[in-house]
């Protein structure tokens, strides 16, 4: 910590967060690197939160910017307290009796913060909340001789998502993008992303960098909600000088994007939902290393109950796609067995009869009738575990269908807007904030607990949309506490069965934020049943996702689902022939490599050369995943866009000390054999560059110039992938 006459810099791992007194106490002011650099122009203080509410003037520009709210600078600091683990500082507004406090907490050895802000009405009449942050920085990007508007200056890097299209990464330049300055009146405009609805990855992520090109710095956050969310960088100057900054603003409550807004009674508290954010001296992969040793120490309650990483089967992705038997399942356990597959989790359909649709009868969760024999599923589940793997099953725990009996029980157990149950027939959403739900529920998962079941993947294949209006509030709030009381389920879940592994899934990645993820053990990363396409996917979905919370499908021998219709095809020679030199078994279990394991497919089909390179990719992966766990990705020919198949792609695993990588390389559908791929960071340092997997490939070469750090590489063929191991000198 420094202190000057009228200001103080707080310090964490390599971060500056500094603060101006003011009139109406300490205000944050900058935020950077070095506590000693000098802005270009004097910033301005601000409350470290942004605050709106009803009857109350917004601030400036309130239609184009959120960030520029008026109410907190209004406000007085009635209390700061500082020590190595968090500052937590109290402002209150004495008229409207509202006291909001802010606690930043410092992330042991990662330059992250996180921020959680709680409003409370200390006052004797009711206030209307309108919009409350989740973080306000002041003061990014200040030093430099370029001005913050300057192309050349800042660059933003975030994240479109879409079903079966994930980590799609973009980046532009303010102006771009929408903030530029346009008279000698401060900036009315802001850079926006936002969502709206229960799938809060389902178009963009809640995450971003902002890179400063210039000074070799960047700046990061996400915000931790299923719900609504909503981020912008915008700059705020003065009127009178030229004082003022770059601020980035981030929340989960605002009127204007979602519609929230939430009455406090006197007496009454509303805590924002959490954000996390830091700077540092590095590019964009730097910025994620810092976030990625964030999200361990998120999850880290989770370590130690279950195994991290299992290698699962699933038979649902371009295998049995919801419709498995007995006669379907055994040749595929065995296999999966055989291959050394430690859980096998039956997928959807499991309930219904047969010829029935997966999608019929959700919410009763009984065994079908007829799918799995005289004895039953839970006869077939004691099979699963006689073959050494832990049984699975597939879930939406939070919809009901209207053909299912659980439809008959009374309104007060579902999400309701308007007065009907949201959703729609096919999928009503259970209300997890009824305790008759939870103990449903509860009582479901325990049954299946005793049947043997010890993985269940929960699934979430449609949007609550708006929220829940019941009672008179706003639905965006509805939707806020929803997801809230989900999540406390899931944790009661995990307290009464501590050996049950739990993977969440929203038709893939449509649902992948931190709110779930610190619930949840697995992620799915998606729903593509194309593997030349998941290259894209995987490096995108791994800045945003722990490396081994995210399970990649690998699926040899695939039935796609365009051929359901055939399903002799898998037998057919022609397509066995096109199998036989192993190279879709490579790429798929290549792209299962990058995270946690997550194998489907028909190859119990396979012939004895796939079976082994099966076999061998799981025995590897099991040998790795330690590796994996303490692993920060990084993208040495950077991100690949899902249809740009004339191209190569490459993603690595580096070690947190740098002198290991585990590097998967694609050769999509490009014409060119050879391909170099920097390594500029290891530049100078010699390296040994090893083949992995497969362990034997005479036609496949590597090899490294410490003096360049190229790694130059040769795959004869398009559609070949390859995991290398490359191994730095120690200085």
């Amino acid at each position: 910590m420094t202190e000057g006459p009228q200001s103080l810099t707080i310090e964490h791992a390599g971060m500056a967060i500094g603060f101006t007194d003011t009139e109406n106490g300490r205000m944050q002011a900058t935020f950077n690197t070095d506590s000693k650099l000098k802005s270009k122009v004097p910033a301005i203080p601000f409350p470290p939160f942004e605050l709106a509410v009803a009857g109350v003037p917004y601030g400036h520009s309130p239609a184009l910017v959120a960030g520029l709210t008026r109410l907190p600078l209004e406000m007085k600091l009635q209390s700061w307290t500082s020590d190595e683990e968090k500052l937590a500082m109290a402002y209150k507004h004495e008229r409207l009796g509202l006291m909001v406090e802010t606690e930043l907490r410092f992330i042991p050895g990662t330059a992250v913060i996180r921020q959680s802000t709680v409003v409370t009405n200390e006052g004797e009449l009711p206030v209307v909340l309108t919009h409350v942050s989740s973080m306000c920085v002041q003061g990014v990007a200040t030093d430099g001789g370029l001005p913050w508007h300057d192309k050349n200056k800042l660059r933003v890097h975030y994240c479109r998502q879409t079903w079966n299209g994930e980590g799609q990464w973009r980046s532009g330049d303010l102006e771009e993008l929408g903030l530029y300055p346009t008279s000698t009146h401060p900036s009315a405009a802001a850079v926006h992303f936002s969502s709206v609805g229960s799938w809060s990855t389902g178009k963009l992520l809640p995450m971003a960098v902002l890179e400063d090109l210039e000074t070799g710095k960047s700046w990061y956050w996400q915000i931790e909600t299923s719900a609504d969310w909503h981020f912008e960088i915008g700059h705020r100057g003065s009127w009178s000088d030229d004082s003022g900054g770059i601020f980035i603003h981030a929340d989960g409550a605002d009127e204007r994007y979602g519609g929230w807004s939430l009455e406090l009674a006197p007496g009454e508290k509303y805590e924002a939902v959490p954000a996390a954010f830091g700077c540092c001296n590095g590019d964009f992969t730097e910025a994620v290393r810092h976030l990625t040793g964030y999200r361990r120490y998120l999850t880290r309650a989770m370590k130690g109950t279950v195994p991290t990483a299992p290698v699962v089967y699933n038979d649902y992705m371009n295998a049995l796609w919801g419709d498995p038997s007995r006669e379907k399942l055994v040749p595929l356990v065995e296999a999966a067995a055989a291959a050394g597959c430690e859980y096998f989790c039956i997928d959807a359909g499991w309930f219904g009869e047969l010829g029935a649709s997966w999608g019929s009868g959700l919410g009763d969760w009984r065994p079908s009738r007829n799918r799995f024999g005289e004895e039953g599923l839970e006869a077939f589940l004691a099979y699963i575990s006689e073959q050494g793997m832990k049984p699975g099953l597939w879930l939406e725990m939070e919809v009901c269908g209207e053909d299912a009996a659980l439809a008959a029980k009374p309104d007060d157990w579902f999400i309701r807007r308007y007065g009907i149950r949201a959703g729609g027939g096919p999928r009503w959403f259970l209300q997890f904030g009824n305790p008759d739900v939870r103990a449903y529920m509860h009582e479901v998962i325990d049954r299946l607990v005793r049947m043997g079941v010890r993985y269940i993947k929960n699934d979430y294949n449609l949007c609550i949309g708006t929220g829940d209006d019941t009672g008179g509030r706003a639905a965006a709030a509805g939707l806020q506490q929803a997801m809230r009381d989900f999540y406390a389920f899931i944790g009661q879940v995990k307290s009464r069965h501590p050996q049950l592994i739990l993977e969440n899934c929203a038709s893939g990645g449509m649902r992948a934020d931190y709110e779930a993820l610190s619930h949840f053990h697995l992620q799915s990363s998606s729903d593509q049943e194309d593997y030349r396409k998941y290259p894209s996917i995987i490096g995108g979905s791994l800045a945003a996702v722990l490396p081994e919370q995210l399970g990649i499908w690998a699926y040899p021998y695939p039935l796609l689902h365009a051929d359901l219709a055939f399903p002799g095809k898998l037998k057919e020679g022609q397509h066995l022939r096109a199998m036989e030199d192993g190279e879709q078994t490579i790429f798929n279990m290549v792209n299962g490599l990058c995270g946690s394991l997550y194998i489907s497919g028909h190859f119990h089909l396979a012939d004895e050369t796939n079976l082994r390179l099966i076999a061998d990719a799981v025995a590897l992966y099991k040998k790795e995943r330690a590796f994996i766990g303490e692993s920060h990705p990084i993208w040495p020919l950077g991100f690949k866009r899902i249809n740009e198949t004339d191209s190569w792609n490459c993603l690595g695993l580096a070690s947190p000390d740098g002198n290991r990588i585990l590097l998967s390389v694609w050769r999509l559908g490009s014409g060119a054999e050879y391909r170099t791929i920097p390594l500029a960071r290891w530049r100078g340092r010699k390296a040994t560059v090893s083949l992995i997997y497969p362990q034997e490939d005479q036609d496949v070469e590597a090899t490294y110039s410490a003096n360049k750090g190229l790694l130059t590489v040769r795959f004869p063929k398009a559609y070949q992938a390859r995991l290398f191991e490359v191994r730095f000198d120690i200085d």
